[in-house]
């Protein structure tokens, strides 16, 4: 047996083990053993390392490095541990360095020479996250310390310590079933709960157990004499969890996953103290109203810090921005006209302090008192309301400095029951100790001269204005910057931070703000965890957050807004106690924290469609998926619905089996239905032998395969956000805030968002493919790749930067996977593509396009295969009257009616589709906004859903047209009208492969006879003594020269020219005597010249035999499968 053939045995073996092992009964799990056998005995190992002197003082302030000793006793041990630690706990960098001290990764031990792998969510932070542990070890990057994403890899050959994406190492899982390379894998973040991480989980908890029998049985075979080679030697793998919060029952409770539940170590969070406020009401429409208000006010009346809100979308976020560029502007105006004094205890201006002050208060106090009849319009924005304050509507709750956990007062009690009692003290006191808005009423009363006090306040003492002033004060209200002198409001430079906001836009918010000025920064969730900002004191918290919710029975997706969970909650609120004491004020109440909002957040793996794990899991060997220990497992129907995509794409066979084009699908990083099509389009370019520009096609398959897998790069609309040339917001660049300022600001931003449509309008103009969305992208990226400069072309064209950086690398990776199919997987010769090299491809690639850079036909085969990829997500235009909604008839977009779904969906009006709107397309993504509208449109052809949708057709035969032969293909093929899915769209006639043997042998002895075999019988057929289309006659069955010849061709399997050809070898007299009964007797002296040259023809090629149809056939590049 080769080597070869005896790894493929091995991983074979392994898979198996691997299997029974998945489907073991809670009650047959059992604990490593503990004997001599279980753990390496082995002198200890340290690695010294020399660090630089800042890197440990900076060490020495973080919490994970006093419980050193801890971890590392716990990872001797057990097979796997739990790390929980909050945000800046130092896990991340530190836990990796532990090991590497410890001898993990390094040669001085046999048992830990394996590598450190350490998987990350991101890349973002798997590179942060290298370059830092490299320096603080000093080691170099790229060599000790590697790194591996998707687009970039630099391992060295003595690397120790490799951090990547889990992405990466479960595609290293399938390669290397035991993961043979690492001694010890750490998966952080694993609270996020991410597909790929949960998936990992599951597998590890097997290999860990597979490592360890293994090296039982190989401690056995040394103690009885036997040698192993070192490099055949496996040890045990070990295991770290690392989670930021306390959610670890998945992974603890029950013995599913683990026999034994791997101990728990908490880190101490490293956190100032932060103060958490619960609003008294809670805003469910306006809540970006209520956010912009909050912002206002902790400007206006708060010391010095930035400030971090958190709020949806993209869309909430640009939004926000603009109305607080524009409100600061207006406030620094304001600022700039006021006459203000500098005396602390002016009586005018206390006085005025009092006059402008006194409206709010009172609008604050109706308010509270008339809540229940108090609304508001989503995204409002009047000005009235700007400088209204309400601080006094929130409870408070401190987080002490050596607790994470936030200390909720409840605020069910009725505030008014904590304003005054009857045997209340002075004014200032009562105001000093309950804080109440009576209280501060009154005072601002008094501020402004006047004497509002009742009935029950005759003959108390007032405190003197200065007293009252310096309570005001002391509570952060009575002066901008808390200070002794006073301060004219700042400039707000407002930063706004979410995930598609490109890479130099995001560093803006680490940038450090001018004198005077306060930092604002607007974000989605990606600021809870992904990286932290400096500066932050205030943290506002809208909570909620924006989630795509995906439906398996239809396939449609809409996003939501949804409340945040608690952990999420208090990530946001830990934000705000970085550098120093904060605050958090979060617009909801204290009861809508406890009773409403989870305590984590779902499981990726329950929102998402599951057919790609499924395909992963099948092409690790893992049969029965429903056994998989999934620290959360998905939902039965999503796994039903899962399987029953992967049949319909042709990955699985009919009882759940990998079919090798599964197989090459789960070679690709994409979704079954990218990797379906693309492999589709290779398949089709092969059958049409020698294309001159078949590797073109092949680049722009590539193409649409990255375009399809990210989301529409062209702008939807104006974003808010604009820059001038040096990269910076307009509005910040207009200190001044001059009404001439703000003016030309406003006729600037209309100007944009003119400018902008128009822009968009001639971007899809120019890219426009009017048969595919997917090709339109895929043409604007080919541009874009060729363009001098990036950005400038994504400014003329009203293109999204980062996604079209984004689709560009993917293009290249997935372009390099289809050249390296050969070196890493033994797939089938069909599915590889031998038609030219990789500089080939990009060759043709990077001709800088016309107008239509493909051909029609050309055009087809990408249609086709995108296709074959979506066959399920079929729809048909609606014309004329059809049952539907007035607000869907009024809609301004075209109506289909989709196969999966019940109600009407609609071709959205950017579409490059929209003006055509082809009777048939095929969508990549249903998306319920208003409306449920289809992105990711491609025109089709009935036909093709027969062809590559076939289990959604019902075929009905029909005596006419006739079954005919086909010489190109060599086949016998019979008509049938389709009847499509479950709405019954009735196609066109289509011809199918003949499946009965007698049919076909009937077929294809009428063809024979007619001279669409053989062209040399069509000269000779008026010599025949009777038609040949009688053959298909059923009256004429009992005719003998009709039984003769079916009944020969029938024992000898003859119904095809190929096979006719291999009788002949054998027999050159076969089929003479059944053929010759057919022809008049006047012309059997002639029939042996007949018979010579029908013998000639059947060696030739069917090019040979019909040029014509060949030459035809080839102009119009009617390919199928």
């Amino acid at each position: 047996m080769t080597p070869a053939l005896l790894a493929d045995y091995r991983l074979c073996i392994f898979q198996d083990k691997l299997n029974e092992s998945l489907i073991l009964d809670t009650g047959d799990a059992r604990s490593l053993p503990n004997g001599p056998l279980c753990r390496p005995l082995a002198a200890p190992t340290v690695v010294h390392v020399l660090r630089p002197m800042e890197v440990e003082n900076t060490r020495k302030d973080l919490p994970i490095v006093m419980m050193e000793q801890e971890i590392m006793e716990a990872v001797n041990e057990n097979s796997t541990i739990i790390i929980c630690g909050e945000t800046g706990c130092g896990k991340t960098t530190q836990v990796p360095q532990f090991l590497f001290e410890a001898g993990f990764g390094s040669n001085l031990s046999a048992h830990r020479r394996g590598a450190i792998g350490v998987t990350q969510p991101r890349r973002v932070a798997v590179l942060a996250t290298a370059r830092r542990v490299a320096f603080e070890l000093g080691l170099h990057l790229g060599r000790e310390v590697g790194f591996q994403v998707r687009h970039d890899k630099r391992v060295g050959d003595s690397c120790s310590i490799k951090f990547m994406t889990d992405g990466i190492l479960l595609r290293e899982v399938q390669t290397d079933i035991l993961l043979k390379r690492y001694s010890v894998l750490i998966l952080d973040e694993a609270h996020e709960r991410s597909v790929n991480t949960d998936i990992l989980i599951g597998m590890l908890s097997r290999i860990i157990h597979l490592r360890q029998k293994i090296y039982e049985d190989q401690q056995r075979m040394i103690l009885s004499g036997q040698s192993i080679s070192p490099e055949n030697m496996i040890f045990p793998l070990k295991l770290i969890l690392m989670s930021a919060t306390l959610r670890v029952e998945d992974f603890v409770s029950g013995r599913r996953l683990f026999p034994n539940p791997p101990p728990v170590i908490e880190i101490p969070a490293r956190q100032f103290p932060v103060t958490v406020h619960f609003c008294k009401r809670t805003e469910i429409v306006d809540y970006i109203g209520q956010a912009y208000k909050k912002v206002l006010s902790i400007h206006k009346r708060l010391p010095p810090g930035g400030i971090l809100v958190f709020v949806t979308g993209q869309r909430e976020v640009e939004y926000l921005c603009q109305k607080l560029r524009k409100a600061s502007q207006k406030l620094v105006a304001n600022t700039n006209n006021a006459n203000i004094g500098n005396g602390v205890t002016s009586l005018s201006e206390l006085s005025s302090i009092g006059d402008m002050s006194m409206k709010e208060i009172n609008e604050a106090f109706e308010i509270q008192e008339n809540f229940t009849d108090h609304q508001t319009d989503g995204f409002r924005s009047d000005n009235d309301n700007i400088q209204d304050i309400d601080d006094n509507d929130s409870d408070v709750s401190d987080v002490s400095e050596t607790d994470s956990e936030l200390e909720i007062v409840d605020d069910s009690r009725d505030l008014e029951d904590q304003m005054t009692s009857k045997n209340d003290g002075d004014l200032v006191r009562n105001f000093g100790e309950n804080g109440t808005l009576a209280s501060l009423k009154a005072a601002f009363e008094v501020l402004a001269g006047k004497t509002a006090l009742d009935s029950n306040s005759k003959g108390k003492e007032i405190p003197s204005v200065p007293e009252v002033c310096s309570e005001l004060m002391n509570h952060g209200l009575g002066k901008n910057k808390g200070g002794d002198k006073g301060h004219p409001v700042g400039v707000l430079r407002v930063l706004p931070l979410y995930a598609m906001l490109p890479a130099a836009a995001q560093l803006h918010v680490f940038e450090k703000v001018r004198e005077g000025e306060r930092l604002v920064i607007v974000a989605t969730n990606v600021a809870e965890t992904s990286l932290t900002i400096p500066g932050i004191k205030y943290v506002v918290d809208t909570g909620r957050e924006k989630v795509k919710d995906y439906n398996p029975s239809n396939g449609m997706e809409r996003y939501e807004v949804q409340w945040i969970s608690k952990a999420s909650a208090a990530q946001r609120a830990g934000r705000a106690g970085r550098t120093g004491p904060g605050h958090c004020y979060r617009l909801y109440s204290s009861a809508i924290f406890t009773n409403i909002l989870p305590d984590f957040s779902f499981a990726e793996i329950s929102k998402v469609p599951v057919e790609s794990i499924v395909l992963i899991l099948k092409a690790m060997g893992i049969n029965k998926v429903e056994n998989f220990p999934f620290p959360t497992p998905p939902e039965a129907t999503a796994l039903v619905e899962a399987e029953h995509c992967l049949r319909t794409l042709e990955a699985l066979d009919g009882i759940g089996r990998l079919t090798p084009l599964g197989k090459a699908m789960a070679y690709y990083p994409l979704s079954p239905r990218h990797s379906r099509m693309l492999l589709t389009v290779i398949q089709i370019l092969k059958k049409a032998k020698n294309y001159a520009r078949a590797n073109l096609v092949v680049g722009y398959a590539v193409a649409v395969a990255a375009a399809l897998s990210l989301s529409n790069p062209f702008l939807m609309q104006f974003e808010g956000s604009q820059t001038n040339g040096n990269g910076n917001s307009l509005e910040q660049d207009d200190r001044s805030g001059s009404q001439e300022g703000r003016k030309m600001l406003d006729k600037l931003e209309k100007l944009k968002k003119k400018k902008l449509k128009e822009t968009a309008k001639t971007s899809r103009a120019k890219f426009c493919n009017p048969s595919s969305d997917a090709m339109t992208v895929a043409y604007a990226l080919q541009c874009f790749e060729l363009c001098g400069s990036p950005v400038e072309f994504c400014d003329k064209y009203a293109l999204h930067v980062k996604t079209m950086e984004e689709m560009s690398k993917l293009r290249k990776q997935l372009l390099q996977l289809v050249f390296s199919q050969n070196l890493n997987y033994g797939l089938e010769q069909e599915f590889l593509w031998i038609g030219g090299t990789l500089e080939d491809v990009e060759q043709a690639w990077r001709v800088f396009p016309s107008k239509s850079p493909l051909l029609l036909d050309e055009e087809e085969i990408l249609a086709q295969a995108i296709c074959a990829g979506w066959a399920d997500r079929v729809a048909k235009r609606i014309r004329g009257t059809f049952r539907s909604s007035d607000a869907d008839r009024k809609a301004n977009a075209v109506r289909y009616q989709a196969c999966m779904v019940k109600e009407t969906v609609f071709l959205h009006r950017w579409s490059s589709l929209a003006n055509s709107a082809p009777e048939f397309l095929v969508y990549s993504e249903l998306l319920h906004t208003k409306r449920p509208y289809m992105h990711g449109a491609t025109s089709v052809k009935p036909e093709w859903l027969v062809n590559y949708a076939n289990f959604l057709c019902t075929l009905s035969n029909v005596e006419d047209p006739r079954p005919y032969y086909n010489p190109q293909t060599d086949q016998v093929f019979r008509w049938v009208v389709p009847t499509f899915g479950p709405h019954l769209w009735r196609l066109p006639l289509h011809s199918v492969p003949i499946a009965n043997s007698v049919d076909r042998v009937k077929v294809f002895a009428c063809a024979l006879l007619e001279g669409h075999v053989l062209p040399c019988l069509r000269s000779v057929r008026e010599f025949m003594a009777a038609r040949p289309s009688v053959i298909l006659d059923r009256e004429a069955e009992g005719e003998r020269r009709v039984g003769n010849l079916v009944f020969k061709l029938k024992t000898r399997s003859i119904d095809s020219c190929a096979m006719l050809r291999e009788v002949w070898k054998k027999n050159p007299r076969e089929l003479h005597s059944e053929i010759l009964s057919w022809f008049k007797k006047s012309f059997h002296d002639n029939f042996g010249a007949l018979w010579s040259h029908m013998h000639e023809e059947i060696q030739f090629e069917p090019h040979e035999r019909f040029p014509k149809k060949v030459k035809r056939h080839e102009k119009k590049m009617e390919i199928s499968l």
